[in-house]
């Protein structure tokens, strides 16, 4: 169960006063006041910044998502952040937006919150979806939401899989400011899976394999480079139905799944960037995911969303097959 830690009257008043002052007053204030008389440090302020933006951007903001990349633990840094949070405030000026205050009341039993919050998704309904994961905040570990949250966002690859990017940003941004703050920020992810059209086809395809796939897959070892130039082959030439199949097909026969995720991200390193961040996304929550259903399934969305995005729209140029290059990749799309 997440521990109760309820945010103290003068950072709920430092919070309101970051969304209310223009940004040069703001830093003029920040730095007079907090940095040289030594009364927060930076990641006490970033924490602040943090909690203003989620409450006050619209969900999914790209101020959101850059906030942990922004952040490097000094002073200099949370004015980049400041900045971008006051640009984008004054961005969606037309259309403002404000967290309301956490629901208080009982909570239902979790699988009851965990389907509401899944209807709550395919039927855009966001105060529901706010409301399911107040409700199981209560009862269940911040782990264990964005587990749920993660299994959500990998159905839907609208906009370049802009889910899965934001959903792994505000994980990475709660690992920065502490668990014990992750409420908000849960709430807003959860507000932002509601809000775009779901084209949930290659998940409801994948679905069906991924159960098929033997238990022991976690066992193979089989395959070298030219396993991945056949998987690269399917994925540039072939709709996502053919691609799953093929990838279905590679595991029963034994091939290590790290091989499809060499030859996806070769792939998704040729294309645009876009593309290729939504990847990498993807790599990461797989990294994250301790079932190994969920492993299987985020793989499978990989291999369909490569195979949607480059099938007959897509000049694959081919490289120079190098394990060693292969593993960089790989290894890059852990860290990114």
């Amino acid at each position: 169960m997440t521990p109760s830690s309820p945010f103290s009257e003068e950072n709920d008043f430092d919070v309101s006063l970051i969304v209310k002052m223009p940004g040069p007053n703001l830093w003029n204030l920040i730095q007079r006041d907090w940095v040289n008389n030594e009364k927060r440090n930076p990641l006490d302020v970033f924490r602040i910044v943090s909690l203003a933006a989620v409450r006050s951007l619209q969900p999914g903001s790209e101020s959101i998502n850059l906030l942990c990349v922004l952040y490097r633990g000094d002073f200099s840094s949370i004015r980049q952040c400041i900045d971008q949070f006051k640009k984008e405030q004054k961005a969606q000026c037309q259309n403002p937006f404000r967290l309301r205050e956490a629901q208080l009341g009982a909570h239902d039993a979790t699988e009851k919150s965990c389907r509401q919050l899944r209807g709550s998704m395919y039927y855009g309904d966001a105060e529901g979806a706010d409301d399911a994961v107040t409700k199981m905040y209560r009862t269940s570990s911040a782990f264990e939401l964005f587990g749920m949250l993660f299994s959500l966002a990998i159905q839907d690859f609208n906009h370049y899989g802009r889910k899965v990017v934001t959903a792994i940003q505000i994980w990475k941004l709660v690992q920065i400011i502490g668990w014990e703050y992750s409420l908000p920020v849960l709430r807003s992810l959860a507000r932002f899976l509601c809000q775009l059209p779901i084209n949930s086809d290659c998940f409801i395809e994948s679905e069906n394999l991924v159960y098929d796939v033997r238990e022991d897959w976690q066992l193979n070892f089989l395959g070298d480079v030219r396993d991945c130039e056949n998987l690269v082959d399917i994925l540039t030439k072939s709709g996502f139905e053919t691609a799953l199949d093929g990838t279905f097909k590679a595991i029963k026969d034994g091939t290590q799944t790290d091989l499809i995720w060499k030859a996806v991200l070769s792939v998704a390193h040729q294309t645009d960037s876009n593309l290729l961040l939504s990847l990498c996304a993807l790599r990461s929550l797989n990294q994250l995911a301790y079932d190994s259903t969920q492993q299987l399934q985020i793989l499978f969305q990989s291999v369909g969303f490569v195979a949607e995005n480059c099938y007959q729209n897509f000049s694959y140029k081919k490289t120079e097959w190098n394990s060693a290059l292969l593993d960089k990749l790989l290894l890059q799309s852990i860290r990114d």
